[in-house]
């Protein structure tokens, strides 16, 4: 006999939107098996109030799919900061789930998984998933040009499915988590090292151009960290971490970067580090 009345919980940042393409696939497919789930994106104000009060009651028959993209070899801030701040249970699920711009996808899995497991969330499910880079939007030969794509969408569906089989026929067997751990042994020290702030030194700087802007205030709507103020010209606050969502749709072009020098320095680390499988779903 199924047990039916499992509650899914599907929240995600996602920058370039990469993240909310496999959010919304996992959506929709639990809806086409008979789910209710519940979807928030942490960049919209409304909805990360909204999540709030649904996680109060989390727990029992809930599972959570938290996605995050990998940025420095980690998750963003703002799902650290949500894992981190969730109320504890002890018979919770969980499936975390990363999107990667085929440099490497890090040792974010396992840390979110690790993370969420501390929270007594059991990990029955995760998956990484190859997207074009977020930072090259401006090159005719991105990496991860054109992906997610519908294979990708497939293996997103198998894992939606087979996590929802465990749930539902009470044949739950959690993940062991280091088989979330793959990077080489020789890598993974060094990714986790390393650190958004680091890259931040990497990266090119914004720059407001004064004579385009407008204060229309699309960049703090934008922006997922809500990291910038605008008292007509934007401030950016130190919870920025670099998506330069700001920059790419900004639509007077006030916020600049250089991106020129980018294209082959993340070519070359994509190289060297050469993961495979690109997309991958443990269940």
């Amino acid at each position: 006999m199924k047990f039916n009345t499992w509650k899914p919980i599907v929240i995600f940042s996602s920058p370039a939107g990469s993240t909310r393409r496999v959010a919304e696939v996992i959506t929709e497919t639990l809806r086409g098996l008979g789910q209710k789930p519940l979807a928030y994106d942490l960049a919209s104000r409304v909805e990360r109030s909204d999540l709030k009060i649904h996680l109060e009651g989390s727990g029992t028959g809930s599972c959570l799919f938290v996605g995050s993209p990998v940025y420095a070899c980690h998750s963003v801030p703002p799902i650290v900061d949500l894992i981190s701040h969730l109320p504890k249970t002890t018979d919770g699920y969980a499936v975390p789930f990363v999107t990667w711009g085929s440099v490497t996808s890090g040792v974010a899995l396992h840390e979110m998984a690790t993370m969420l497991n501390a929270r007594g969330y059991s990990i029955i499910g995760a998956a990484k998933v190859v997207a074009v880079h977020s930072l090259m939007w401006r090159f005719s030969s991105p990496l991860g040009e054109g992906r997610p794509n519908a294979e990708d969408d497939l293996l997103i569906q198998d894992m939606v499915k087979r996590v929802d089989a465990k749930i539902s026929d009470k044949h739950v067997q959690p993940l062991c988590l280091e088989d979330l751990n793959y990077q080489p042994i020789d890598a993974q020290e060094v990714m986790k090292k390393a650190s958004i702030e680091r890259v931040k030194e990497l990266l090119p700087p914004r720059q407001l151009d004064k004579e385009l802007c407008t204060g229309c205030g699309m960049c703090v709507d934008v922006c997922p960290a809500q990291a910038i103020t605008c008292d007509f010209y934007p401030e950016f606050g130190s919870a920025c971490f670099f998506c330069y969502n700001c920059v790419r749709l900004c639509p007077e072009g006030a916020i600049k970067a250089d991106f020129s020098k980018m294209e082959n320095w993340l070519k070359n680390r994509a190289g060297e580090n050469e993961e495979r499988p690109l997309s991958q779903i443990f269940v």
